[in-house]
């Protein structure tokens, strides 16, 4: 047996090239240029590390992250790739600045701005069209485009500043940066702590140029600095609550998505290896037929039944002589082994020539070509076949010494194939064809492939041949009156085979050679001698973290592309077209409803010391913000409750519970959290005194408004406070976003447009006193403000069409995660039922745990073990391929209807104990005492220790009872001969690639014989089964000395019944 391998493979040695971040060994020859490239490493790593200390100064609340640095690291590239779709509407709002502002400058006459702005714009129009058509690479729309739709706001914002504003004044320009902060954070696709980095940059740029270059307004500039820092700073946090939330919920919904991805994949690679261990035993269109009917209720008068019938086909038996001489000089254990490796080899040969190999019996192996495809040269390729299996038994022979040889026989017809029963599924054929082929394997010579008459007519002549003479040793073919013919030895075909087996075949004649790379460590558990061969489970080394995250970051750009693609929304409203999940879309709960209220309260409070700094301090001024606070701050409390159940009364639980799941109600609180924020700061603007009265000195005791503009900053702060709203959809925030934008237009334009002509009044006459040398700003100061408010409105709209797009996609992700999870769920669970049908459950549970290769072998040994045959010896006259039965598959379906009943009997609980093994045509096979660990089971008297078998010997009445039922029901008269024996067995699977579980040694053999040997209508069994099923109870008349192959002559045993006392225990769980 061989030793364990390198997982390398070959005892190569690893090339470990150079990596400065792992610190591995520099093997290979080092060039100029690894070195530089090593150098830009190191560089770069001390930059992130850098990055990270000042990143790890900030508050703990602004450092959300995973534990793990490269989920991480996932993370931050799917989320900036999440939010580069943002940056358009920035790259369009800058856009639609450059334009107005190029327009002004066209109307002021102002030609070097009028060039460098139309430079701006021209620029910006690239920017925007890369953005949006994505026309760069991912890395450049990632890295490089936002930092340069920044650099072309910053600009512009200071080309206005210089040239528009004339003369300037400290709150000039003041709108649009507080649109521009706010917009950084929740537009810009970079991390927080460079948008932080970014944003107090363009403040700094902005207060030193009003500071340094104003004219007007100067003597209250400290105030005004102050005011538009108090802006400022509100817009940062806002915008910094708004990214920390949005970044919660996509780690949230990261997660989720994650352990919903993996959950599926995890499902789907089960299911994926129950398909293929089900579609290794079952052909896919019969494993199709039964999946597709499973959970469906047949509403047919008999089982269903998976048989088809193939015209054409050619089937070929090949047995191993000198078997039995071989297998008395080998354990049961040895004997396995080696038909594992040589039907392993088979199998191999099968896949070469186009077989589809049926079942394993014992020693004979056979196959068939034609099914379910058909193919024109079938014969020919079941006799290369043939052929292939007479050179590989050759190879064998010569390595062990032994007198082994194979016999083949191949004949050409129709048959039908399927599969039997209820459990334990086995693809078959059956046909009298099949009976044909197996009787010319019989008749056939050793090392010599033997054919029909008809197999000989579908060679054309591609292989010679000789008179086989098969009626002289077999009297079936004799009876059918078939010529038959040995195919000659083309020297050709022999080489051509040796060379295949030849790679196929291991120094020890017995298994077969794998590369380095695929040998399994093969052990053999000696401690307890129960495991033979068994694969230990070596655990699979851990895939790389920073692999299997790559995977699900390709995973998650994938699904979100299909998500795009097949969610279903409209192009206009964004719904979705399925109503259900539109409903179902309104219906989910917001748990950060708090945040957005939260934002509101901010926003009033900083706008109310903005008031007081540099706006009349007026008795509605107090009044409105004290309300309008208390009942934010309510509202706020209120929607707290669901986040602390605990700290809260159920009342206002419930009460949370119901704004947060009641979309009515949401959009009726956004609605009067926008209206409170709105109003508190239009009726100050309302309360201003109007008129034409001169002010130079800031008095915010009087009623007069010299700095009305701040109205309007504010304003843009409560077109924010409605984006921030998550609770209700883009059309709402649409709505309210126009209404406020149409009532401060209204206020600034119309109603109180003296407060803005008065400012533009007292700036013009600055400029006369202060004899200034620019050129006074014409333009009306009213239609500025009005113009940065309405053009921070239409982006903000744009923004939460683009924030409802991904919250869309988003739920419908998770959606279709969930449904295809439950889907592959349900596949796994169909697939799993369809497997547990071929092979026992800890068998196959085996199987589906670790990857085998053909030559693998899982074996157990039990110890204690019943065995039972159970035939209908006279089918075969029952069976006909006439008309009236549709060419035999009407007797197949009444067969089909009495092995079904024969598995129903299994469900019972007192046959818990027996286990199906196989039908053979007719005969039932089956086992009792056959458990996952037999040597853990603790037996505590005699009468416990065999009560399977017991139970194995009521099974056998119980199936000679259905039996008869069935006799009485359709007027037939089947009787059944049954053997059973006892003793150890080895049970395993042969082939694991296309598996085949059976159980073999001397119990198995003996029980064969009872059934062949025995009498129509008994159960026969050997003496020492009869003393044990004695003390059982039941009665017994002595046959005789009876001849068995290979055992000589044995004494056995009619089983006539059982004894009226029933002493029998309690069915035991084994």
């Amino acid at each position: 047996m061989r030793g364990t391998k390198s997982h390398l493979g070959g005892g190569e040695t690893p090339i470990i090239t150079a990596d400065m971040e792992t610190g591995q060994e520099l093997e290979m020859s080092t060039t100029d240029a690894d070195i530089a490239k090593m150098k830009r490493r190191e560089r770069r790593k001390s930059r992130q590390s850098v990055g990270d200390f000042w990143y790890q100064c900030l508050p703990g609340w602004l450092r959300y992250q995973f534990k793990s640095p490269s989920m991480e690291a996932t993370y931050q590239t799917y989320f900036t790739r999440q939010r580069r779709d943002a940056l358009p509407v920035l790259a369009g709002f800058a856009l639609l600045f450059d334009l107005v502002v190029l327009a002004l400058y066209i109307y002021k006459k102002l030609t070097v701005a009028i060039a460098i702005m139309a430079i701006t714009t021209v620029t910006n129009l690239i920017v925007f069209a890369l953005c949006q058509y994505k026309l760069v690479t991912d890395w450049t729309l990632l890295h490089i485009m936002p930092y340069a739709v920044w650099l072309l706001l910053t600009g512009q914002t200071a080309v206005d500043l210089f040239f528009f504003y004339k003369p300037l004044s400290p709150s000039d320009g003041v709108g649009w940066q507080v649109f521009f902060i706010f917009a950084s954070f929740v537009m810009l696709p970079v991390r927080l702590r460079y948008i932080l980095v970014l944003s107090l940059l363009n403040i700094v740029v902005h207060s030193v140029m009003v500071g340094v270059l104003s004219r007007v307004y100067v003597s209250n500039l400290g105030v005004q600095l102050a005011s538009n820092l108090m802006l400022y700073a509100c817009s940062m946090i806002v915008g910094c609550i708004v990214f920390l939330m949005a970044d919660r919920k996509q780690r949230r919904a990261f997660v989720e998505t994650k352990a919903a991805l993996e959950i599926k994949l995890t499902l789907q690679e089960q299911s994926t290896q129950q398909e293929e261990l089900l579609l290794s035993v079952l052909p896919k269109h019969v494993a199709d037929d039964m999946m597709k009917d499973m959970g469906t209720v047949n509403k047919g008068q008999f089982n269903r039944i998976y048989i088809k019938r193939h015209e054409n086909v050619s089937i070929l038996f090949a047995d191993i002589v000198g078997f039995t001489a071989m297998s008395s000089k080998m354990s049961a254990k040895e004997l396995v082994k080696t038909l594992n490796a040589l039907f392993a080899n088979f199998d191999k040969l099968a896949e070469k020539h186009h077989q589809l190999r049926i079942k394993i019996l014992g020693d004979c192996y056979y196959c068939i070509c034609g099914v379910p495809e058909q193919r024109q040269d079938h014969a020919a390729c079941c006799v290369q076949m043939g052929l292939d299996m007479v050179v590989a038994i050759a190879a064998v022979r010569e390595k062990t010494q032994s007198g082994v040889d194979m016999r083949v026989g191949i004949h050409t017809g129709a048959v039908l194939a399927g599969v039997m029963g209820q459990q334990r599924w086995q693809f078959d054929v059956w046909s009298t064809a099949v009976v044909l082929a197996n009787h010319m394997e019989s008749g056939g010579i050793p090392g010599r492939v033997h054919i029909s008459q008809d197999t000989f007519g579908c060679l054309n002549g591609e292989f010679e041949v000789e008179p086989g003479e098969g009626e002289t040793r077999d009297d079936y073919i004799k009876d059918q009156g078939i010529k038959t013919y040995l195919i000659k030895v083309n020297k050709d075909n022999v080489k051509k085979a040796a060379a295949f087996t030849s790679i196929i075949l291991s120094d020890d004649g017995s298994t077969t050679k794998r590369s380095e790379e695929e040998e399994s460590d093969v052990k053999a558990n000696d401690a307890n001698g129960k495991t033979v061969t068994f694969d230990e489970e070596v655990p699979e080394p851990k895939p790389d973290e920073g692999i299997t995250n790559r995977k699900l970051y390709e995973a998650l750009v994938e699904r979100e592309a299909d998500a795009a693609k097949t969610s279903g929304m409209r192009r206009f409203s964004l719904w979705f077209r399925d109503k259900t999940l539109e409903d179902t879309f309104h219906r989910e709960k917001e748990r950060q409803s708090p945040v957005g209220f939260c934002c509101a309260i901010i926003i009033m409070v900083f706008g109310f010391c903005v008031q007081m700094m540099v706006l009349p301090r007026t008795t509605a001024s107090y009044v409105t913000f004290a309300v309008g606070l208390f009942l934010l701050v309510l509202i706020f409390y209120i929607s707290m409750a669901t986040s602390f159940k605990n700290r809260y009364p159920d009342t206002l639980v419930c009460v949370s519970s119901w704004m947060e799941s009641t979309y009515v109600a949401r959009t009726l609180i956004v609605t009067c959290v926008a209206v409170i924020v709105a109003a508190s700061d239009v009726v100050d603007m309302v309360v201003c005194e109007l008129g034409d009265s001169k002010i130079e000195t800031l008095d915010t005791q009087s009623p007069m408004c010299i700095y009305g503009r701040y109205y309007t900053y504010t304003g843009i702060l409560v077109l924010v406070t409605i984006t921030v709203m998550i609770h209700v959809t883009q059309f709402i925030k649409m709505i309210l976003i126009l209404l406020i934008g149409l009532v401060y237009t209204l206020l600034n334009l119309v109603f109180y447009k003296e407060i803005f002509i008065r400012y533009d009044n007292y700036q013009l006459e600055q400029v006369s006193t202060l004899s200034l040398t620019d050129n006074p700003n014409e333009f009306p100061s009213r239609y500025v403000i009005t113009y940065q408010l309405l053009a921070a409105g239409f982006a903000l709209i744009f923004y939460n069409r683009f924030l409802e797009v991904t919250n869309r996609l988003l739920f419908y992700w998770k959606y279709e995660t969930r449904k295809q999870k439950e889907e592959v769920g349900k596949l796994r669970i169909r697939n799993e039922v369809l497997v547990l049908n071929i092979m026992p459950i800890h068998v196959a549970k085996h199987f589906l745990r670790n990857k085998r290769k053909d030559e693998d072998l899982y074996a157990q040994d039990y110890p204690e073990v019943g065995v039972m045959f159970a035939s209908i010896p006279n089918f075969s006259e029952f069976y006909s391929e006439d008309t009236i039965n549709n060419q035999g598959t009407e007797c197949l379906r009444f067969l089909n209807e009495i092995i079904s009943d024969f598995d129903t009997l299994l469900k019972a609980v007192r046959f818990r104990s027996i286990c199906k093994i196989k039908t053979i045509t007719s005969t039932y096979m089956a086992s009792s005492g056959m458990v996952a660990e037999p040597e853990k089971i603790i037996y505590e008297g005699e009468q416990e220790r065999w009560q399977h078998l017991a139970d194995l010997v009521n099974f056998a009445f119980a199936l000679r009872d259905t039996l008869d039922t069935i006799n009485q029901q359709s007027f037939n008269n089947f009787i059944m001969k049954v053997g059973i024996n006892h003793g150890p067995v080895l049970a395993g699977v042969i082939g694991a690639r296309k598996p085949h579980y059976d159980i073999w040694g001397n119990t198995v053999n003996v029980a064969s014989r009872m059934e062949s040997t025995g009498k129509a209508g008994f159960i026969q069994v050997i003496e020492e089964t009869m003393k044990v099923l004695k003390r059982f109870g039941f009665k017994f008349q002595q046959r005789g000395y009876v001849k068995v192959k290979g055992k000589g002559e044995l004494l056995t045993f009619y089983l006539i019944g059982k004894e009226e006392k029933d002493d029998l225990l309690p069915n035991m769980i084994v």
